[in-house]
């Protein structure tokens, strides 16, 4: 995200050659691709030519499944607490995944975790300063071996309705997002929350789908109950402009 410099996108498009990734965005980019970045590729030029430059982190991510942050640090609230490599990894098999690095400087902030499912920190040494390649290989490495390892068959036997159920299947992010504007935007104007308050209002809430383990049908579920809502109070409030106050009753009175 926002990377600085375009030896270190090069040397990402080389690290993700090499272990097999080929879908590369950079949001918000501060550098040009040239020839610096195509040195620093040798054989992933050709991911830096595929790449995909978009401004936001919501429009590089809108359609994942589940997205992993990185730090290089703990952070302070426990929704942006770190679980390890290996954790992370597991868990973006079979998904449509996205792993998100932040700028070379300063690094992801709360904002962009906060659009994160998980955080992941790499234990180092006291000296902890990893640059993006290195982050970057350490990670597509543990996808890579994760991915060609013999994965286990399982097998499951149940009744019928247990066979016909439909799996659960994940929200996309663009979707979850959208749910939760719906949410800000009700809790906002119901008074329920204010603009001083809704930053950790809606940080709490993540936390509560999170932990919940919401499936897309639980987000529409909830659109569809936030639609509802906002049309009650909107009802209501139309209702209530259309009351006349006892000073206008009296003004009209002949």
């Amino acid at each position: 995200m926002s990377p600085k410099r375009e030896s270190n996108v090069g040397a990402v498009a080389r690290a993700m050659a090499n272990f097999g990734l080929d879908d590369l965005w950079l949001v918000a980019p501060r550098c040009r691709l040239g020839r610096e970045a195509a040195a620093l590729a040798v054989h992933g030029a050709h991911l830096l030519k595929s790449s995909t430059s978009v401004p936001t982190l919501d429009d590089a991510v809108s359609d994942r499944t589940l997205v992993v942050g990185t730090s290089a640090r703990q952070r302070a609230f426990d929704e942006h607490a770190a679980v390890s490599p290996e954790t992370a990894i597991a868990r973006l098999h079979g998904q449509a995944g996205a792993l998100v690095f932040g700028p070379e400087d300063f690094g992801l902030d709360n904002a962009a975790l906060d659009r994160c499912d998980l955080v992941v920190t790499i234990p180092t040494a006291a000296y902890a300063s990893l640059n993006l390649a290195q982050a970057t290989v350490l990670l597509a490495y543990l996808w890579f071996r994760d991915r060609s390892s013999p994965a286990a068959v399982t097998s499951h036997q149940g009744t019928e309705d247990h066979r016909a159920r439909a799996p659960s299947q994940p929200p996309q992010r663009g979707q979850l997002e959208a749910m939760l504007q719906q949410f800000e935007a009700l809790a906002l104007r119901s008074g329920y929350s204010d603009e001083l308050r809704r930053t950790s209002m809606m940080r709490h809430m993540r936390r509560i789908l999170r932990r919940a383990a919401a499936d897309a049908d639980d987000v529409t579920r909830l659109r569809g109950l936030w639609s509802q809502l906002g049309g009650a109070l909107e009802r209501a409030e139309r209702a209530t402009e259309g009351v006349a106050t006892p000073a206008a009753a009296e003004d009209d009175t002949p």
